[in-house]
């Protein structure tokens, strides 16, 4: 019963981190994509 319990927990964390993962490069990418035109036209007037 402990193995399949291990293994049951090894599962849940790789897929949270697997999840985080996905959520982390989609809010990078959106961060980037929302900021540069602001960051374009901010460097445009120096």
């Amino acid at each position: 019963m402990n193995a399949a319990a291990n293994i049951v927990n090894v599962v849940k964390t790789s897929y949270t981190v697997t999840v985080m993962g996905i959520l982390g490069v989609f809010a990078f990418v959106s961060a980037v994509l929302i900021a540069w035109p602001a960051l374009a036209y901010l460097a445009s007037k120096l």
